[in-house]
């Protein structure tokens, strides 16, 4: 994924110097767990304040999330199927809610605890652009 070099500069009415520091380190802390928790890859971020500004320098960002593996556990292979080996309509509703016309398309998990159908998917990652809103 392409990185780059975010600057952000926030124009305020005049702060009071001795909590100055303690803001600028805020912003950047709180801006860096935003960008960790929304899975966006970062490299150094610096933090700067002056009475009438706040700013963060974020090297090396990614444009946009990693994707993301999905998995979501259905009803168990026993429970999937009648005595002719037809769906059930536990595995048609799981299949549904899962957006799969085909319940053939599901997988199976073999766990201590039995076989279970289980959906897989991959979800692409947000671009930068619609999660900074959020994160500022």
């Amino acid at each position: 994924m392409p990185a780059e070099t975010l600057l952000v500069e926030i124009g305020t009415e005049e702060l009071p110097p001795k909590p100055l520091n303690a803001m600028r380190l805020a912003f950047g802390e709180a801006f860096a767990a935003g960008l960790a928790e929304a899975g966006l890859a970062f490299g150094e971020v610096q933090s700067y304040a002056t009475p009438r500004r706040l700013a963060l320098l974020v090297d090396s960002l990614a444009d946009r999330q990693a994707a993301q593996q999905l998995e979501r556990r259905g009803p168990a292979v026993r429970a999937a199927y009648d005595s002719q080996g037809a769906p059930t309509q536990a595995l048609l509703g799981f299949a549904q809610s899962c957006g799969v016309k085909d319940p053939a398309r599901l997988g199976t998990l073999k766990t201590d605890k039995g076989e279970w159908l289980v959906f897989r998917d991959e979800k692409p990652g947000a671009a930068l652009a619609e999660l900074l809103p959020g994160l500022l």
